[in-house]
């Protein structure tokens, strides 16, 4: 009998509780609307060096409605159509919920006319070297380089290896990230201009701090730089 009693008991504090639940989330959507957005034209446009860049632009609804006027755009007045690299417009709405939702598109600026792909694995000579009191040389060290666009390349290392592969620090601390990584032009006269390089996130903040003799031997087809970073020289020659 009281077992009976203590099992009504909690049937009817389940009611209560379901019924006081329902109440609470009584008028509420489990459902978020945020403003749709879609950006015109490609995600990833190509834009030739020197010429005036127009954007395609971006529509937007809200509930089926059009919302495009409520666009906020950043990033357009921050592209130099003189300077080849990567730029990011964003477009951005606020529904009246305050809820927001963003879309982003990457302009390269970049000459049209290179047709040379860099793009692969590429492996030091005889002739890397890091400089410090004295020379280290590193052959046999590889990196990886990636096309983006036209003479617009990804590089997985600037320092082609040097603290992941030849030091070993990449096998001995597989979590950390080793690596100067980084983007490069190679222009219509095969020079090799540096773009943008991150620090290596193991070792901190430090960023390149200067880059030279950067340039593409079609002959022998071998890269060279000389990067300088947190003080040290690195003398890279790569081949593939």
């Amino acid at each position: 009998m009281k077992k009976n009693i203590f099992y009504s008991l909690l049937l009817a504090l389940a009611v209560i509780t379901l019924g006081s639940c329902d109440k609470d989330t009584e008028g509420l959507s489990s459902v978020i609307d945020y403003p749709i957005l879609t950006i015109e034209g490609d995600e990833f446009l190509i834009s030739p060096i020197g010429e005036a860049y127009v954007d395609p632009g971006c529509t937007a609804t809200f509930q089926g409605a059009d919302y495009t006027s409520n666009i906020v755009v950043e990033g357009v007045e921050d592209i130099d159509v003189n300077v080849p690299g990567l730029y990011y417009v964003t477009y951005t709405a606020v529904g009246p919920n305050g809820f927001s939702w963003s879309a982003t598109r990457t302009v390269a600026v970049c000459d049209p006319s290179v047709d040379t792909d860099l793009s692969g694995t590429w492996t030091t000579t005889d002739a890397t070297y890091r400089q410090t009191t004295s020379q280290v040389f590193y052959p046999g060290c590889t990196t990886e380089i990636k096309y983006l666009c036209p003479g617009i390349f990804q590089i997985k290392d600037y320092l082609a290896g040097y603290y992941s592969q030849y030091v070993g620090y990449q096998a001995a601390y597989p979590g950390y990230d080793f690596d100067v990584e980084g983007i490069f032009q190679l222009t219509a006269d095969n020079e090799i201009v540096f773009v943008s390089g991150g620090p290596a996130a193991a070792f901190g903040s430090d960023l390149p701090s200067d880059f030279s003799e950067g340039a593409y031997d079609l002959a022998t087809n071998t890269l060279h730089w000389q990067i300088v970073w947190s003080g040290m020289a690195f003398n890279v020659t790569l081949t593939k």
